[in-house]
């Protein structure tokens, strides 16, 4: 039985500027069968409101509290003290909401996460504060971001910096590491074995789901290929070319007819 559908955003969801074909209709399908959606992404930039409003931009029906960002993961599971971060908005607002204090000055933690404006003086602070006790946090370590205008280091770039310069190494509240999905399954109120995660990149999307204990697919929409599937350490439970593939799945699972057209925006 399938109650709850996990979504990674960036290349499942939609890739650039573009919806993944069928995304959107998925989504219509399971709400039209009671199956809960949660939108989880290891970007920490954008606040959850932010995030929701670009997929509705696609036309995928998603409020605000079916988002789920690493930086939210971060404000969860550690103590609220005072944080240097190298992040943007949605970082520095999540974690400002939750109690935190944002400084540059006797960090309890230094945060790390996707930054456009990360510089040598963010790196120096950044070290310094982990050489004097900090604590050092990263939201993921995705080497690199696929943007509308190309390829952007992503926050492991950084994180991999402050390592450098710091030698520490980081907690890292996003995938693959199983953090995210704990919560996630806390915030949906389904077990974990009536839950799927739909991912595109099998070493931080997939792994993260069966680290967890949750079945995972993954899509042949972005990052990951089926020739990738042999040397993966997490093999995903299902591989799908797209949704029209994964419909099938799901119905199957839940015994749901199978719409007669093979879409899951008809029925």
């Amino acid at each position: 039985m399938i109650r709850g559908v996990i979504f990674d955003l960036d290349g499942t969801i939609y890739c650039g500027a573009k919806e993944v074909p069928g995304a959107s209709s998925f989504v219509r399908f399971l709400r039209s069968r009671g199956i809960k959606c949660l939108f989880v992404t290891n970007r920490a930039n954008r606040a959850p409101a932010e995030v929701a409003e670009h997929l509705r931009s696609y036309g995928v029906d998603c409020s605000e509290g079916e988002v789920l960002t690493s930086a939210q993961v971060a404000a969860r599971f550690l103590r609220p003290g005072r944080a240097f971060c190298i992040g943007e908005y949605g970082l520095v607002s999540v974690l400002s909401s939750a109690g935190f204090v944002i400084t540059d000055k006797a960090a309890d933690y230094v945060v790390v996460s996707f930054d456009r404006s990360f510089s040598y003086e963010k790196l120096r602070t950044a070290a310094r504060l982990i050489r004097e006790g900090a604590r050092f946090i990263a939201t993921n370590l995705d080497a690199y971001i696929p943007l509308e205008d190309g390829i952007w280091p992503g926050a492991g770039s950084l994180a991999a910096a402050v390592e450098i310069a710091s030698g520490a190494r980081p907690l890292v509240m996003g995938k693959p590491e199983p953090m995210i999905f704990t919560m996630a399954l806390e915030k949906m109120e389904v077990p974990a074995a009536d839950v799927i995660n739909i991912g595109d990149n099998l070493a931080t999307d997939i792994a993260a789901g069966l680290r967890a204990g949750i079945r995972s697919v993954l899509i042949l929409t972005g990052v990951s290929s089926r020739r990738d599937i042999d040397s993966a350490s997490h093999k995903p439970t299902w591989t799908v070319e797209n949704y029209d593939a994964l419909l099938r799945i799901v119905c199957g699972e839940n015994k749901l007819e199978i719409p007669s057209s093979g879409r899951p925006d008809i029925g």
